[in-house]
């Protein structure tokens, strides 16, 4: 399965995590402990980041521009809580091995951001290939109705699975995206009978060609069934993944 999962965070101006500081730091790879031999950020592969929404300035500086544009008061009492959300992050990203042309897909996926969210400016927006899966952040300043709202505009479960759904119909199924969200419970139980039904209704012929693409995503999710499937021991993965780095 392959679908893009969007999601939300709020950012605070002050703090020890999801601050606009932090967040611009990390979008912008200016922490050193997140990078290289210190952790998952490819030092090599940064020069294939994308900036869709390029900073001119501070991450903080853009947004107060913003707020200030809109006839916000800044130095009213209610922006000076401790939690009060200045900015929302979005980050989107794709189920694991699925492969496409990211860029093109992730600045549709920028398109529909906009249009979902048309009083909420886009202030910064990346698109990281640095990472084991590429994906992209987005930080937009959450007004609505002329008021600044994070909690309103980045909404809660309800909210986000309309959100993920709204997008996946955007991009149409492009990209080689197969459904919007994971199924659970029930729906998952049924789904599953659904699917295994059409597989056996299936001639010979045809599973390599429709199946080739959900089959890796699978492979790459729960590779266990498919190693003993082939009798792949984990003594003999052990050999190959020494064989490989020998």
């Amino acid at each position: 399965m392959a679908k893009v999962t969007i999601l939300a965070h709020t950012l605070k101006l002050k703090g020890h995590s999801k601050t606009l500081a932090l967040a611009e730091k990390h979008n912008q790879r200016l922490i050193a402990a997140e990078i290289g031999s210190y952790g998952k950020i490819n030092p090599h592969k940064s020069v294939d980041n994308v900036q869709l929404v390029p900073l001119v300035k501070s991450l903080e500086d853009t947004v107060f521009d913003v707020l200030r544009s809109a006839g916000l008061d800044l130095k009213h009492f209610s922006y000076q809580k401790k939690n009060r959300g200045f900015a929302l992050e979005f980050l989107f990203t794709v189920t694991a091995g699925h492969k496409c042309d990211f860029n093109a897909m992730y600045k549709d996926a920028l398109t529909w951001l906009k249009g979902y969210h048309p009083e909420c400016p886009v202030v910064h927006a990346v698109i990281h290939h640095d990472e084991d899966i590429p994906h992209m952040h987005v930080i937009l300043v959450p007004l609505c109705n002329g008021k600044l709202q994070a909690d309103e505009v980045r909404g809660y479960k309800g909210v986000t699975n309309l959100r993920n759904k709204s997008l996946f119909n955007f991009l149409d199924s492009h990209y080689g995206l197969t459904f919007p969200v994971n199924l659970k419970g029930n729906d998952k139980k049924a789904g599953a009978v659904i699917a295994i039904k059409h597989f056996n209704d299936l001639p010979d012929s045809e599973i390599r060609m429709n199946l080739a693409h959900p089959i890796e995503q699978a492979i790459y999710a729960r590779p266990e069934p498919f190693l003993a499937a082939f009798g792949v021991t984990v003594e003999e993965l052990k050999r190959l993944q020494n064989n490989s780095t020998g």
